[in-house]
């Protein structure tokens, strides 16, 4: 059995960054730390990556199947620390590698002080008679030999990242979550640029807990292993009977202004900075310039569409690869899925707000307020009044 050292975790997009770098190593520090909750690494900060060094073999496995949901980590793998001496780092890559393995080498020496480059270490795997495993240039299999101050660090079984920002590190957003294909992805998106997602369901059960028990919860589950999940449940009743009178070509545009201005309250209790919607440019009747110009109208943190130019093809692609595909094609009752025949496509913001006024949704939006409530991780409820935020 092949025994490890520990993990190491190279930066992605972070190393572009300035001044402000640390910040962002610090936030995926703390991210890393909380999505190996109960297996406590060591981590160490070894200036372009991070080594995280682990109680015992089982743990250092099992951290592998939680690092790649973590934004910010360009690539991980197990690896094999060695002094930084030719002989010594033979014997670490005979200890990794099996017998007859065939693998491509790519040797870095960042730590100039060493007596030998990287091209003699190259040389030295391919001379050396002790080898036990087969090098070949053309081997889709890589080692990485990376040569820095205080060791030498060997991996064979390199793992992409999640690759993005860390979540958090940009902020905060209030994510409209519904329950079908397009709201996840974009959610996963907007953690990808280091936004921290806060969800917003709008449900049409009687109750939240109703809505909470249904195929939410699970599709919660996926999402939280990119980060934490709190959610506010809030009924749309209070909408649908104040909107009941107006022509149904209307009620897209103006469901979607009523959602925005509920998401605003929220996201000004949050300190959150901006919307997040898994709307695609033209993709349904709600989705066009006019509507979607007419819907924001008025609405003061920034509206984030991540999908904006994706197909629907490819919003499938990913929903699949993030595992919430079969969760949300399950048969659910959406009220951001508002069946209307011949929908207006080309609302203007004056229809839009007088429609808005005329059915007193500010005083809708006040009473929707005062029952939406909280879930955390917990699965605890709190009331939006009493939720401390």
């Amino acid at each position: 059995m092949k025994k490890y050292d520990a993990v190491v975790v190279h930066f992605g997009e972070i190393w572009l960054k300035g001044r402000n770098r640390g910040a962002f190593i610090q936030r995926l520090i703390h991210n890393i730390e909380r999505n190996l909750h109960g297996l406590s690494p060591k981590i160490a900060n070894k200036r372009d990556r991070l080594l995280l060094y682990f109680e015992g073999s089982k743990e250092l496995s099992n951290s592998l199947d939680r690092l790649q949901y973590v934004f910010g980590i360009s690539w991980f793998g197990p690896v094999k620390i060695a002094k930084n001496a030719p002989d010594d780092i033979l014997k670490a890559a005979n200890s990794i590698l099996s017998k007859n393995e065939t693998v491509r080498l790519e040797a870095n020496r960042s730590y100039k002080e060493v007596p030998f480059n990287s091209r003699e270490i190259i040389n030295l795997f391919i001379r050396s008679k002790n080898r036990k495993f087969n090098v070949d240039i053309n081997s889709a299999h890589t080692m990485n030999i990376s040569v820095i101050k205080d060791f030498t660090i060997l991996c064979a079984d390199k793992h992409n990242g999640a690759g993005g920002l860390p979540t958090g590190s940009s902020g905060k957003a209030i994510v409209l979550l519904s329950g079908g294909i397009d709201s996840p992805v974009a959610a996963v998106y907007a953690m990808k640029r280091g936004l921290d997602a806060v969800y917003l369901h709008v449900h049409a059960f009687d109750t939240n807990k109703k809505a909470s028990s249904s195929k939410m919860r699970v599709l919660l589950e996926k999402l939280s292993r990119y980060g934490p999940a709190p959610i506010y449940y809030a009924p749309s009743y209070l909408f649908q009977s104040a909107t009941i009178k107006i022509p149904a070509k209307y009620e897209l545009v103006l469901f979607r202004k009523f959602l925005f201005r509920l998401a605003e309250e929220i996201a000004e209790k949050e300190n959150a900075d901006a919307i997040v919607t898994g709307e695609s440019l033209g993709q349904v009747a709600s989705q066009t310039i006019p509507n979607m110009t007419a819907a924001q109208q008025g609405i003061k943190p920034i509206i984030i569409r991540p999908l904006i130019g994706f197909d629907k093809a490819e919003i499938i692609d990913k929903a699949k690869s993030i595992g919430t595909y079969e969760i949300s094609i399950k048969e659910y009752k959406d009220v951001c899925s508002i069946g209307v025949k011949n929908p207006s496509t080309a609302m203007d913001a004056s229809t839009v707000n007088r429609l808005y006024a005329d059915c007193k949704l500010d005083q809708v939006l006040k009473r929707t307020l005062a029952l939406a409530e909280l879930q955390n991780g917990d699965q605890s409820f709190r009331n939006l009044s009493k939720s401390g935020v």
